[in-house]
Order: structure tokens, then sequence, then C-alpha cells
């Protein structure tokens, strides 16, 4: 039986990960978004927090963008950073790359893609004191879709993953379930969102039709600590220019999957039927590349 958005607490519907893809796109495309309970385990979470250490403590928050709406976007308390596919391959091998998440990802793009990229993978941490993100949506990556509003192809969708509990208090991502269906000139603000709070782990799962934005962290000492998975179509480019980041030796000790998601593979779109692309003398990338 599919679970309802409580109207009273308009609390996010929760998952376990594993729920069939038929269950998961029941709630999705009702509600536009959901919680996936227990994705890492708590080895797994400390193995990926230890990863992610050193890098982050040393990286400056904010952003070094000239333009004032990105800085805006970015957060001045915000530490944001890539390449974690090169940076933890636990966190590779349990999320980016599993064939739980890549089921999840190739039922949100039935029909539209059957090759699809990792648009990035993102760590956001929200330091005390950030203030509330620019609601937005993640379609406006690629505007021209955004202009068929929610008739339009889902080209983008996301997956955050909770490395501390993420609260209300701590900046939980804000989202507003069911806007995925709304008319994209409707206007919304931040009291019609809800708090995606999980625990540590867990998951938020989102379409990129969907409204949210990053919380505000009214705490003291808890930074919010999070991995942001967008996947998009691979007819797109994608965020992350990963050839140019993630060195072929490293490439080379991941899944021929891992491999064509941070694109050392070529995209084939057979379903619905279309060309190949990002490929070398009309031919597989991979061969090119000996992979």
């Amino acid at each position: 039986m599919l679970q309802t958005l409580d109207p009273a607490t308009r609390e996010i519907v929760h998952l376990p990960w594993g729920a069939s893809p038929e269950e998961v796109m029941a709630v999705m495309d009702r509600d536009g978004v959901l919680i996936f309970d227990d994705v890492l385990s708590t080895d797994q979470i400390a193995q990926v927090n230890a990863d992610l250490d050193p890098h982050l403590a040393s990286l400056q928050a904010g952003s070094l963008k000239d333009d004032e709406i990105v800085k805006e976007f970015h957060g001045d308390k915000t530490k944001r950073l890539t390449n974690i596919v090169s940076i933890s391959k636990t966190f590779r091998d349990a999320v980016l790359g599993h064939p739980t998440t890549l089921g999840y990802v190739r039922a949100v793009y039935a029909g539209v893609s059957d090759s699809f990229w990792l648009n990035t993978a993102q760590v956001i941490e929200l330091m005390p004191g950030e203030d509330l993100q620019i609601l937005h949506r993640d379609v406006g990556n690629y505007p021209v879709f955004a202009t068929f509003g929610p008739d339009g192809p889902e080209v983008m969708v996301n997956l955050i993953v909770a490395l501390v509990d993420a609260t209300d208090e701590n900046g939980a991502t804000r989202i507003i379930p069911g806007s995925h269906k709304w008319p994209f000139d409707r206007e919304f603000s931040q009291e019609m969102t809800v708090p995606a709070a999980m625990k540590a782990g867990s998951a938020v799962f989102y379409s990129g039709k969907t409204v949210h934005g990053g919380g505000a962290n009214r705490t003291v000492n808890t930074p919010r600590r999070v991995i942001g998975c967008p996947y998009n179509p691979g007819f797109l480019v994608p965020e992350e220019a990963y050839p140019f980041t993630v060195p072929l030796d490293v490439a080379r000790e991941m899944t021929p999957e891992m491999q064509q998601l941070i694109g050392f593979r070529s995209i084939h779109q057979k379903n619905p039927a279309g060309g190949s692309l990002w490929q070398h003398n009309y031919e597989e990338l991979a061969d090119f590349l000996g992979l």
C-alpha cells in the first residue's frame, strides 16, 4: 500500500534502501521526494568521513566566483568539495556506482534515457551560522527543459546522503513535496517547505523538478555534512568534468558501470532509440583508453 504524506505533520515518506524501483517510483511520481533509510552502515559512514576530513579541513567556506548570485547560492559559510569518486572508494562503491542506486536512477529515466552520467558527487558542509539557501529546481541546470514545466522530461534526479544526522537545526535540506507537479511560474516560499530530517547514513531522493534548498544552520558548533549525488541523462553535459580530474589509473580500478558514469566510456542510447555519444573515431571510448 502506498504510504501517504501526512497532511498534519507534512513528513516526507521513508522507504528502506533496497525497496523495489516500482515502490520508489510510486512515491516519487506522487510526492517528488522520499527518504531512504540505512543507505550506509555505521562503519561505512566512519570511513567516508575519515576519507573526507583532511580535504575539508583545508577547504575554505564560500565561493571565489565574482557573480554575486552564484556566491549567494554557494553559501558564504558552506564548504563544497568535489571529486569524491577519487577521494572515497568506500562511497564510490557503496553509493555512486552501486546497483541499487543505478536501479533507481534508471527507473526515473525510463523512456528518457537508458544511459546517464553522474552529474557530480559533492560534499556540501553547512557550517554554523549559514543562512537558508535560495529555493530552486535542479532542472534549472538545463534551462531549455525548464520551459516545459512539470510536463517536461525528467533530466535531473538527486540523492543527498547524510554523513551526520541532518536536522532542522543544523540545516537539513528543505523541500516542497508535490512541487514537481506545479506550474513553474507558480510562486513558492520557505514557509511551504519541510525539512528532510534524517539520520546519518540515510539519503533524500528527489526529482529535478522539486523545489528545494539548503536549510539554515542555527547551531553553535554542529556542521551539517552531506554528499549530493545528482545524475543526468547521457545526452546532457554533467556538472563535474571527471575525465580532467580523475586519474586514468584510478578509473582503471572502477567497474565498467562506474567508468561510464564519469565519462571514461561512451554513451549508447538504445531505449528510446538514439545514437552513441562521447566516442573516438566513431568507436567506443573505453577501447581507445584500453579499459
